[in-house]
């Protein structure tokens, strides 16, 4: 597992193939062009001072990923149905994607890519979306998110999850 800010942006192929794979499958359906503005949507945010990501190689490529972005008091996520509760208003982590290939899941690397992504992180809160007919939305909460709010769609049927970060002594 590595933390690779610099040198994300040289290898958006490997990211951008990963998300495909991963994204491809249900409940998403998503396409190539959906696996190309996630490359330049991960493109603008490694630009970002506060971009964070994790990674897990698989036989000397990638094998999955984590990634987000710290967001300042008053950002709330644009599609979200309502205002972001009280708790949540203050600056907080907020993780755009995880993404494991399927051959590598069930060995604990979704897991371990999300801890190692949050650890050490100094805003009170950690946000992420959920379909609710992802796989990964009971490990989300088996993993202690719970639902802070709604997006409206489409997709429709995504939960902003939210979980408490230990800020670093």
């Amino acid at each position: 597992m590595s933390e690779s800010v610099p040198g994300t942006t040289s290898h958006l192929d490997e990211f951008r193939d990963v998300y495909h794979r991963v994204y491809r499958e249900p409940p998403y359906h998503e396409d190539a062009s959906d696996a190309e503005a996630f490359a330049g949507q991960l493109a603008e945010h490694a630009a970002l001072p506060s971009f964070s990501v994790t990674t897990v190689p698989a036989g000397g490529s990638l094998g999955g990923f984590a990634y987000g972005v710290r967001r300042e008091e008053g950002w709330w996520h644009p599609r979200a149905v309502e205002p972001a509760p009280p708790r949540l208003r203050g600056p907080l982590f907020y993780v755009y994607e995880l993404a494991v290939l399927p051959e590598l899941r069930g060995r604990g690397y979704g897991r371990e890519l999300l801890e190692r992504l949050l650890a050490g992180r100094t805003e009170p809160h950690a946000v992420l979306a959920a379909s609710n007919r992802a796989p990964a939305r009971e490990l989300y909460r088996r993993w202690g998110w719970a639902k802070a709010g709604e997006l409206t769609g489409p997709p429709h049927g995504v939960d902003l999850l939210t979980r408490p970060l230990t800020p670093a002594p």
